[in-house]
């Protein structure tokens, strides 16, 4: 037991551990930054919110030593075990009182604990133990079934809680399936329907309308006649340039693709208006740039790009924002979901380049450590995991410059909340724990 202890800590990654130290140490610094009033470095508070992010950084860097000494078969053993415990989590959480609209959150002497972020690394582990099980064909229909099951389950509980943005991220592992051999029409056609949905948003958010004569059409109404026109176009292109060998097919797949599109052209129209509120509807025109709300809806987003706008180059200093911190409150959420806000102003430019390289450089070395694997649980695992911060880190950072909704994403590592630093540091830790057996664990 020793000496194979001895033999992960010789075997770990170790550009893996110092991209991951050095992120949460920068996390850390600017959560400070974020909450610092004046007063911290002579009254630290431990139940404040930088000591509270501190209390779960040693926490998961503890879990993270003992995982490292678990062997490797455990955690894959025990995948489908931990997907249960935190499915049943999701389902008690449901009875908890409502925090801001939503029950997501267990609470305890001061602490609160929300199961739908550990919901993440619990997936990406019983994903990539049934992809991975000997006999396990992602080719045949009953595992492709069981697979859309483990993401649809914790899909629908988060959706009751509800979390849109947590329930967003599930969508990241269409691209692990693609990885093991997920057919490419199944991205094809999700980008068709990520492109409509945005183009019928837009037309719907506008209030856009078109003229044929005299005659006004409203721009959803235009934008679904311009899709039958689109298949009819397309149906005659098979019909006379197509082998008659694959006709039937594509043709069958033309008319699920055309059916979907005007499912969601249509729908857009029912959803918009029965039930977007308000405020969301605002969201989407501030996105787009139809509509001003500097008072209303639209307040995180202006306050959160002034505060990114006053860094300039090279930022104001540690501990020097005037805009976004707890002493001035001028951003609100700026230690949560607009957290890039507090990078931003103190460091700058340069600053928030040398973060997104850094965080960039990491998700590689996470895909170069998920490919060198003769194990495929490990591979698929690292896979999963990579997708996840990928999309959280867009998502997030889209987010505060307005180039996407505010949806509630946490920027890893860096945002307040124990329960998110806790899951992607896990993540991380078992990442590092598997690829350290890489060279005597053959699948």
């Amino acid at each position: 037991m020793k000496h194979r202890n001895l033999s992960v800590w010789r075997n770990i990654d170790k550009p893996l551990v110092l991209f991951y130290v050095i992120l949460s140490i920068i996390g850390y610094l600017i959560m400070f930054s974020s909450s610092f009033k004046g007063t911290e470095f002579q009254d630290f508070v431990w139940n404040s919110n930088y000591g509270k992010q501190l209390i779960w950084l040693l926490l998961t860097s503890f879990l993270g030593v003992v995982i490292l000494l678990i062997d490797g078969n455990l955690i894959k053993n025990s995948s489908y075990l931990i997907y249960g415990v935190i499915i049943f989590l999701l389902f008690i959480v449901l009875l908890m009182p409502p925090l801001k609209g939503a029950r997501s959150w267990f609470y305890f002497s001061g602490f609160s604990f929300q199961p739908s972020e550990l919901i993440k690394l619990a997936l990406s582990l019983a994903l990539a133990k049934l992809l991975s099980d000997v006999g396990s064909k992602f080719q045949d229909f009953k595992t492709k079934l069981k697979a859309f099951l483990l993401i649809i389950i914790p899909s629908i509980l988060i959706a009751l809680q509800p979390d849109p943005g947590t329930m967003l991220v599930f969508t990241c592992f269409v691209f692990v399936l693609y990885r093991e051999g997920l057919s490419g029409n199944f991205l094809l056609v999700g980008l068709f329907t990520v492109l409509i949905a945005i183009v019928g948003i837009f037309l719907k958010a506008s209030n856009s309308v078109f003229y044929i004569g005299e005659t006004m059409v409203s721009g959803n109404l235009f934008f679904g006649f311009f899709l039958i026109i689109g298949f009819i176009f397309s149906f005659l292109i098979i019909r006379y340039f197509v082998l008659p060998r694959f006709r039937k097919q594509k043709i069958r797949s033309l008319i699920l693709i055309g059916v979907l599109g005007l499912s969601i052209s249509g729908g857009i129209n029912v959803v918009y208006d029965s039930v977007f509120k308000d405020r969301h509807r605002t969201r989407f025109q501030i996105m787009f740039g139809i509509k001003e709300d500097r008072q209303g809806a639209g307040y995180n987003i202006y306050q959160a790009l002034s505060a990114i706008g006053s860094g300039e180059g090279f930022g104001k200093g540690f501990l020097k924002g005037t805009l976004s911190n707890d002493k001035y409150k001028h951003v609100p959420e700026q230690n949560t979901d607009f957290i890039f806000c507090v990078l931003a102003e103190e460091w700058g430019f340069m600053g928030s380049l040398i973060f997104i390289i850094l965080y960039l450089s990491m998700l590689v070395r996470i895909i170069a450590v998920a490919e060198r694997q003769r194990s495929k649980f490990t591979r698929i695992y690292g896979y999963c995991v990579s997708g996840i911060l990928f999309f959280h880190f867009m998502i997030n950072v889209a987010m505060v410059i307005g180039l996407a909704p505010v949806i509630g994403i946490p920027l890893p590592f860096f945002s307040k909340g124990g329960s998110a630093i806790l899951s992607f540091g896990l993540m991380i830790f078992i990442m590092l724990r598997l690829d350290a057996e890489r060279k005597v664990v053959l699948r």
